[in-house]
């Protein structure tokens, strides 16, 4: 079974054309809806990204939903280097009153490089094309966890405004701009790497809670010491935040993740107001720190927290 970590190698595939090097204009005769849509007045959007046992990438969320007895609000699927986007699953969650997300990679430092030549504009006008066809309103994650993988802060950037302006057709797309929590609050990689307010429509954030007894400062770390500094960067640029991977791992031994997950959702509802969407990442890998499947045991304490979650009514504003 393939990491989590794998899913970023994997999801190396696609970049973009012309650069417009300002905001994204509404454009006649596109989608209705517009990427402004998504973000709720108050309370925050539940989701996850559901393994369906095969590495694809595309998040089934009906089973989850059964076990929990509710609803996700966000579908959040993985787009493959070289694959077109999971337009069925697209059109499933939009019939079903799901907000999809696509995390769409755009594969190396080297292919970047490729993107702000132009190389692959064919590809990257078709997918904007495909997700403005919509009408309705998608996040799309572009090369998450980037300081992970690059070095180089200004052909990012550069790369990051290049898709965005190609974008300008699909008003109804919403870029989500999303390191790991480390590069906000110890590496602070996150501000070089900032395209600029006129090309991010959310800031977001990825982070784990794991076993980690060698180092008591990160053993099962609580939401806030990850996400604080990312949530403050987020108002500091005007844009609403997103959690979009987070887990606790499950351990067998010792089982955390109830009492993790009570603590974050009452933690989110008392301060973090500019916090707009939660996402789970619902699925194990092969490392022995890679549980994160909360319905095991079916029925158990984990379940229940996160069917807590989704069933909590700040998790369920309205949208479009």
């Amino acid at each position: 079974m393939i990491s989590r970590r794998g899913l970023l190698t994997l999801a190396g595939g696609a970049a973009v054309g012309a650069y417009a090097g300002t905001a994204r204009p509404a454009v006649a005769g596109t989608a209705a809806a517009v990427a402004a849509d998504l973000v709720p007045a108050s309370g925050a959007h539940f989701g996850a990204y559901v393994y369906a046992g095969n590495d694809t990438g595309v998040s089934q969320p009906e089973a989850l939903e059964s076990k929990i007895g509710h609803g996700l609000r966000i579908n959040h699927s993985f787009q493959h280097a070289g694959t077109g986007a999971p337009l069925t699953r697209i059109q499933q969650d939009i019939a079903a009153g799901r907000i999809p997300m696509i995390s769409w990679g755009a594969g190396t430092e080297a292919r970047l490089r490729q993107i702000v030549d132009g190389v692959h504009d064919a590809e990257i006008d078709g997918q904007a094309q495909l997700l403005a066809g919509l009408d309705a309103a998608v996040f799309l994650r572009f090369t998450w966890e980037f300081d992970l993988r690059y070095t180089d802060t200004a052909l990012f950037r550069d790369t990051w405004r290049y898709v965005h302006g190609k974008f300008a057709q699909a008003p109804n797309v919403a870029f989500v701009w999303c390191p790991t929590w480390r590069a906000y609050r110890e590496t602070f990689k996150a501000e070089p790497f900032y395209p600029g307010d006129d090309h991010v429509d959310w800031v977001a954030a990825d982070g784990y809670a794991r076993p980690k007894p060698d180092k008591p400062d990160y053993h099962y770390r609580p939401f806030d010491l990850m996400f604080d500094t990312a949530h403050a960067f987020a108002v500091a640029h005007g844009k609403p935040f997103m959690v979009g991977e987070t887990g606790v791992h499950r351990d067998d031994v010792a089982p955390v993740q109830a009492a993790w997950l009570d603590t974050t959702r009452a933690v989110i509802k008392s301060d973090y107001p500019n916090l707009k969407a939660f996402l789970y990442f619902h699925r194990d890998g092969d490392d022995i720190d890679n549980r994160w499947r909360v319905t095991v045991p079916d029925g158990g304490p984990a379940q229940l927290a996160f069917a807590g979650f989704a069933a909590d009514p700040y998790f369920n504003p309205p949208g479009p």
